[in-house]
């Protein structure tokens, strides 16, 4: 996403952000991962969506505070893969990321109307990520590579 009219954000005018799209994976970890994700760098903010199970982060913890199926990868040995969890629900999210941080609105299946957003907290591994996707080395592109 680029933004083409900062002060047309603000007042919802048409034209004031280009959005790109870049690829699709059904695994948003290759995807964040795979090299060619570097190019959304080079945008003002990397936008990506994915859909999965969630489940609390902890037993203790409120099912909204929910972790998606690969922060497995977090998870201590007598936990269970989201997927799997006795609380689990389906979740769409969408994870924003730029130099100012990382924000994300997420809605449960079974509560479609409930929309939750987050303005930089989130934690676990796709958190980690797409932090990670953003803070990498910037791409730079040599003039002898474009032709």
């Amino acid at each position: 996403m680029s933004i083409v009219d900062a002060r047309g954000i603000a007042s919802h005018q048409d034209g004031a952000l280009r959005i790109s799209f870049l690829a699709e994976h059904g695994d948003v970890y290759e995807l964040l991962d795979a090299p060619s994700s570097a190019i959304a760098r080079m945008f003002d903010v990397a936008v990506v969506l994915t859909c999965g199970w969630a489940a609390p982060l902890d037993r203790g913890e409120q099912d909204d505070e929910s972790r998606s199926d690969a922060e497995t990868h977090d998870a201590t040995n007598d936990e269970v893969p989201p997927s799997q969890h006795p609380l689990r629900r389906r979740v769409r999210l969408v994870v924003a990321v730029c130099d100012k941080g990382v924000a994300s609105v997420l809605r449960f299946a079974d509560t479609p109307n409930d929309i939750v957003t987050d303005a930089g907290a989130a934690r676990g591994s796709l958190a980690d990520a797409v932090k990670d996707l953003w803070n990498d080395p910037k791409v730079i592109v040599s003039r002898e590579s474009v032709s």
